[in-house]
């Protein structure tokens, strides 16, 4: 007679090994969340915001990814004469001052600006467009790479 009890350990085993999974589950996802939840840009200047995310640029100064403005890109699934642009609108602002916002756009066609002396270069943008789907608001992730213009120093107003 078998026993029963090498097949009971081996249940028990792997439930306290999913369950130990389950508690250590990758962090969520580094786009950008608002609020407090600031995200900040790599050791490279590179960072990825959602619609409406919002990331420290330097202390006190936060840039928000305010909407796609336009989205005419060629869809991976066709073949196209031009390549089309994404232009997505952008704000500066210090939240915790009287300082002005500032507005300012950025497209696949005029990929960079610079704003108070910060350069801001946009890298890409996720998903790709297909000729069968529209994109949502909230699916888009915009990459960025941020950095002081001409080396300088970021300004706190």
């Amino acid at each position: 007679m078998r026993s029963s009890r090498p097949l009971s350990f081996l249940f028990l085993f792997t439930g306290l090994l999913l369950f130990g999974c389950s508690a250590t589950a990758a962090p969520p996802d580094p786009v950008t969340q608002t609020g407090e939840n600031l995200a900040k840009p790599d050791a490279s200047g590179r960072v990825t915001l959602a619609v409406s995310g919002q990331a420290e640029v330097a202390p006190g100064l936060v840039l928000t990814l305010e909407r796609v403005v336009a989205d005419s890109r060629c869809p991976v699934d066709v073949n196209c004469v031009w390549a089309g642009e994404i232009r997505v609108a952008l704000a500066l602002e210090w939240p915790k001052t009287e300082a002005p916002r500032r507005e300012f756009e950025l497209s696949t066609t005029a990929p960079s600006a610079t704003v108070n002396e910060i350069g801001f270069e946009l890298l890409g943008a996720l998903p790709e467009p297909r000729s069968t789907v529209k994109i949502a608001a909230s699916d888009y992730r915009i990459s960025l790479r941020i950095g002081p213009a001409g080396g300088g120093q970021v300004n706190q107003q």
